[in-house]
């Protein structure tokens, strides 16, 4: 490529390159290498956990975002060959994180398959000595992990049991110390819940079932805690949340969203959106779909570009999309995924150059 192209032209010609291009065409020049690094070069994309419902083990996959009906998925290589079942998957600022939280495992995984970089953090409870004890003494923990921008350091909260106690532990790692600390013990007016945990803007959110004297022990609460001050709060939600209604926690955009089956009888599918005003927190109602069209099992995916319509994953096996006009779920289909796959988890992220410093 001539050095006298203009500016604009070099950019809009290399954005549309796939990352492993760019990675090669670092090397041409400093002033190639410094322009690459920059964030304009970043692809959307939609990454998905899956597998066949024959076998045991999940596979990973990436589609070009936004999803739609010509998408075709690609086959990723794990970053670590034994690892075929996550319990969670989350993006955080450029990083996936991949979750085990259950034996023998207990770690982290910070993931740019993109660059094929990866980073294990193992759990502050098993040590190598406790590994060869007995797995059952040991409970699955929840992890949050965030980016606080403050300081430029990625934070990893673990709540967990251990052995038999009666109470959880809260530890916090920080990438910038390289190490764990204890925090004491979880939300004191709250029991653990082990359903979804989630992170929006270097803040965590936990489901947690009520523990107070003037309020059913089958209520659950939303908590949040500050990972730039490690401190935990309270939000609370319009009314109260009931456990028959299966509440939980997703992302969208850049929203934090809850979504249950209200009205007892109906059993309607209800998604909800919070907004923080100052240090006040407010809900809003963003989309209900009627028992009768969706029943259960509905996780929202992302918005799709067009429409801004909500894209879904429904019964582990089927993208979908409720059109609002027809009252009705529609099925995106998607090359590469088709029956008899189930899907666990389906996050979307940006392909970037990045990965945190150790």
């Amino acid at each position: 490529m001539p050095n006298n192209l203009p500016h604009d032209i070099t950019i809009n010609i290399l954005i549309k390159l796939p990352v492993k291009s760019l990675l090669r065409f670092k090397c041409i020049s400093k002033s190639w290498r410094s322009l690459i690094e920059d964030d304009t070069y970043k692809s959307h994309k939609i990454f998905v956990t899956g597998g066949d419902c024959d076998k045991t083990d999940d596979y990973f996959y990436s589609i070009d975002g936004p999803l739609q009906h010509d998408s075709i998925a690609s086959l990723l290589k794990s970053p670590i060959p034994e690892i075929t079942k996550l319990s969670s998957v989350c993006f955080i600022n450029g990083i996936l994180v991949l979750i085990l939280p259950c034996y023998p495992y207990d770690l982290v995984v910070f993931w740019n398959p993109a660059i094929s970089k990866s980073r294990i953090i193992q759990c502050p409870i098993l040590r190598k000595r406790e590994r060869t004890t007995n797995w059952k003494q040991f409970h699955a923990a929840i992890y949050g992990v965030g980016y606080v921008s403050s300081t430029d350091d990625y934070k990893i909260i673990r709540v967990g049991q251990k052995y038999y106690s009666s109470y959880y532990n809260v530890h916090i790692y920080s990438t910038n110390s390289n190490s764990w600390k204890l925090m004491g013990k979880f939300h004191p007016n709250n029991k653990f819940f082990d359903g979804d945990i989630v992170t929006v803007d270097g803040i965590v959110y936990i489901i947690a079932i009520t523990d107070l004297c003037n309020i059913s022990p089958n209520d659950f609460t939303i908590v949040r805690f500050n990972l730039e001050k490690e401190k935990f709060q309270e939000i609370l939600f319009p009314d109260r949340i009931k456990s028959w209604e299966d509440p939980a926690l997703c992302t969208l955009g850049e929203n934090l969203c809850l979504t249950r089956l209200h009205n007892d009888s109906r059993r309607d599918f209800e998604v909800w959106y919070m907004t923080k005003n100052g240090m006040s927190y407010s809900w809003s109602k963003m989309l209900t779909i009627p028992s009768v069209h969706c029943g259960r099992c509905l996780r929202p995916v992302s918005f799709m570009i067009k429409n801004g319509d909500i894209l879904f994953l429904w019964h582990k096996g089927e993208f979908v999309v409720y059109n609002s006009k027809k009252h009705k779920l529609e099925e995106v289909k998607v090359a590469g995924l088709e029956a008899p796959l189930y899907f666990n988890w389906v996050v979307p992220y940006v392909e970037t150059l990045f990965f945190p410093k150790s």
